[in-house]
């Protein structure tokens, strides 16, 4: 079901921090904001827009950069009715993706699936077995052939589908979750591997850990996650493992003074969930995991009803600690591929103009997590086979990434990491101690 989003724009400066955001112009309509981000590589991002000046459309435009986002070009999602709304977004490469409709009035069959193969400028329906009453609300891709999509419940159950060639064909899912009077919401998942998470307008979260398959479901803390049902509530969650997450949970957002807003994690994959006790502004708009990173999470607010709901900061602690990057200025849907790159929604200042999502400018894996002062050395560097690693700090394990932040190997030796395998170039050599703090360093190979 869709989830109305009725805010007002401002675009303020971003202050100078050691992390920040640099505007980009997504060439969308004045005022319409970024929904769903899909970032594919260190080069290819794209969104969906949505209208953000309260005048209720539903447009149906896509924007995609392939470079970086230096530039940004907007293209018209063909085929859907006048009635359809978009939902959500998967991409898989710069020119390969698909958007799931749903109906936003009365009139034809609007819950289809699109695909485009040439970057958006043309898309192609697919045969799928969504009917009338039924709403589309996801769609994710694992590869260019795999793939599910789900919408609100039909004779009992989430009416769900799978895809093993690209969206050719579609095959309902046998094992798929019950209702019990619930629904879900538009582009409402998280993903991580092959485990998709999704939640309902009475705060259950339905979980699969084999590509939505196979579903178990609980109950959470949050009361709503739309705030269809119930006013004012609304709930984002993001994961950094199969079992390892953080939930935020919100009540009363009519109004400035009703509004309550609880950090939770979880450590059994959204079972169960207990609050977390926080330093530092953290807001509760979204929030995303910092894929290469330890424990870095990053969340943006975008409601304008008072400055301090509006803003983004990062915790690189599992949600312990946060630290602003900028504030009283509204940040909405997040999304990171890598340490290094990542972008967050704005709204459009026209077809022409220079805003509508913001760049990530910083490097997490450069933040030290938990400020770590342990004395770490390796050597030799540059290494050829063997790296000595040394610290003041019993270490836990040792992990190696790429530069764009793509983990290569992981050990759990806490003296010696053999690098042969890797090629000639620089690396982060990331260390996890044994009190859970992390710390980062550059490791060259020749």
């Amino acid at each position: 079901m869709k989830k109305l989003l009725l805010t007002s724009c401002v675009l303020v400066a971003m202050a100078t921090q050691a992390q920040s955001w640099v505007p980009q112009g997504t060439k969308f309509p004045t005022n319409f904001g970024t929904d769903e981000i899909v970032i594919t590589d260190a080069n290819t991002a794209w969104t969906f827009a949505y209208d953000g000046s309260g005048g209720g459309t539903y447009p149906q435009i896509v924007s995609r950069t392939t470079n970086g986002g230096t530039t940004w070009t907007t293209a018209n999602i063909t085929g859907p009715g006048t009635n359809a709304l978009i939902s959500d977004l998967a991409a898989v490469n710069s020119t390969t993706a698909w958007v799931i409709t749903a109906p936003s009035e009365a009139g034809p069959l609007a819950n289809k699936i699109y695909k485009t193969t040439d970057g958006g400028t043309s898309w192609a329906s697919q045969t799928v077995g969504f009917t009338a009453p039924s709403f589309g609300n996801q769609i994710y891709f694992w590869d260019a052939n795999e793939g599910w999509a789900c919408g609100d419940p039909l004779g009992g159950s989430y009416e769900m589908y799978k895809t093993m060639n690209g969206g050719t064909t579609w095959t309902v899912v046998a094992n798929r979750p019950a209702s019990i009077g619930d629904y879900s919401y538009v582009g409402l998942k998280e993903v991580v591997g092959n485990t998709i998470w999704f939640g309902s307008d009475i705060g259950r979260i339905f979980r699969s850990s084999d590509r939505g398959l196979n579903w178990t479901s609980y109950f959470s803390p949050v009361t709503d996650f739309g705030g269809v049902t119930t006013s004012g509530s609304s709930g984002v969650m993001a994961f950094k493992d199969t079992s390892n997450g953080l939930l935020i949970a919100v009540d009363g957002a009519g109004a400035v003074g009703t509004t309550s807003a609880v950090l939770y994690s979880t450590t059994d994959g959204g079972a169960s969930w207990d609050p977390v006790t926080t330093t530092g502004t953290w807001y509760f708009g979204d929030i995303t995991h910092v894929p290469g990173t330890a424990n870095t999470y990053v969340s943006t607010g975008i409601n304008s009803g008072a400055p301090n709901f509006m803003g983004s900061s990062y915790s690189t602690d599992g949600g312990l600690t946060w630290t602003s990057i900028d504030a009283g200025v509204q940040r909405g849907k997040v999304q990171f591929l890598n340490p290094t790159t990542g972008w967050a929604g704005q709204f459009s200042n026209g077809t022409t103009g220079t805003t509508g999502i913001l760049k990530f400018n910083g490097n997490f894996l450069a933040t030290g997590e938990n400020a770590v002062k342990s004395g770490l050395k390796i050597y030799p560097n540059p290494a050829v086979d063997v790296v000595n690693v040394t610290a003041k700090q019993p270490i836990k394990a040792i992990s190696i990434f790429d530069m764009t932040g793509k983990k290569l190997q992981s050990s759990k030796s806490t003296s010696q990491v053999n690098v042969s395998s890797l090629v000639k170039g620089t690396y982060i050599l990331q260390v996890f101690y044994g009190d859970g703090a992390v710390e980062n360093t550059k490791l060259i190979k020749k």
